[in-house]
């Protein structure tokens, strides 16, 4: 598996640098800029058993964090989102304090409360959120001296982030907390008999996954310019969750992978327009259902007991 991540790097890289259709520049920045929160959630899903449906939430509020932070007190853009993503990974710790009292079904309801609350706040806040119609002139980011405005300039900048938050889960998933992470989806009670503070590492992980969230989001709002509730809605939860879903729940790469089939398909979907649902639910039926692992390794799977059995064919 390493090789096809070295090689998925390989080529996400050369086409960040030599890329000149202004098409897949902007398709490969919305690929990054989801990757984000899709790896926020799989930390607390994936790699903790928790379900959540209201991660949009984190997304939606980093975006604005960023930029109110901005406008009202005139910092520059990066330390905005940087401001941003600190303020909402606390409030994932405290988030986390409440909702981890409950459990299974009664978990996700909660989570998917929040995502509702945040999602009506943002339009009924005229005052500060400038509600259904949104924020206007978000400044751009800006990199030694020159301004990230356009999808070339953005491009890389978004790429090595995302690439650093990876390798960055990596190393926490690699770790005595990752190894916690993992004890506890498996089963709390002998996560708790091995000497771990449950409650602890839940609340830590939704920090974590705030973070990765609102650092989308603080970006997403820098990229686009303006802002309106829509995409931070419940639909974009669920959306975050296929993509986990398909890119396997316990894999950080293949979270990436899941963000760039879906994405992919969303663009060949279009054509269907609100009826694209119909697609993204059976594609998450079928991929919980047969590849609980992820679409990439299932098929990888797949193909290598295709393989495999082809070998033994010619043997015999």
């Amino acid at each position: 598996m390493k090789h096809w991540r070295i090689l998925a790097l390989v080529v996400v890289l050369a086409l960040c640098l030599l890329t000149r259709s202004s098409y897949l520049a902007n398709l490969l920045i919305v690929i990054a800029l989801q990757a984000m929160p899709a790896i926020g959630l799989a930390l607390i899903a994936g790699y903790t058993g928790q379900i959540s449906l209201g991660h949009a939430a984190f997304y939606g509020l980093g975006a604005y964090g960023a930029a109110l932070i901005g406008k009202w007190f005139g910092v520059p853009a990066w330390l905005d989102v940087i401001l941003a993503t600190a303020i909402v990974a606390a409030l994932g710790w405290a988030i986390g304090w409440l909702v981890f009292r409950l459990k299974g079904h009664y978990l996700a309801m909660a989570t998917l409360a929040f995502g509702i609350i945040v999602q009506v706040g943002l339009v009924e806040l005229h005052d500060v959120t400038g509600g259904p119609n949104g924020l206007t002139g978000i400044a751009p980011l800006a990199l030694f001296g020159r301004a990230l405005d356009s999808d070339f300039a953005f491009l890389p900048a978004v790429w090595v982030v995302t690439i650093a938050l990876i390798i960055a889960s990596e190393n926490m998933i690699a770790s005595p907390t990752g190894l916690a992470m993992r004890a506890i989806a498996e089963s709390e009670n002998v996560a708790r008999s091995v000497g771990n503070d449950v409650q602890s590492v839940k609340r830590m992980v939704m920090m974590m996954s705030g973070l990765c969230c609102a650092l989308g989001g603080g970006l997403y709002a820098h990229y686009v310019g303006y802002l309106s509730p829509g995409p931070f809605d419940v639909g974009f939860s669920v959306r975050l969750l296929l993509m986990v879903a398909v890119g396997g729940f316990a894999d950080v790469w293949g979270v990436l992978f899941g963000v760039a089939f879906i994405t992919l398909l969303g663009e060949v979907l279009k054509p269907l327009g609100a009826y694209d649902v119909v697609a993204y639910g059976v594609l998450l039926v079928v991929s919980v259902v047969y590849f609980p692992r992820g679409l990439l390794r299932g098929l990888t799977d797949l193909a290598s007991r295709g393989l495999g059995r082809l070998r033994e064919g010619r043997a015999g």
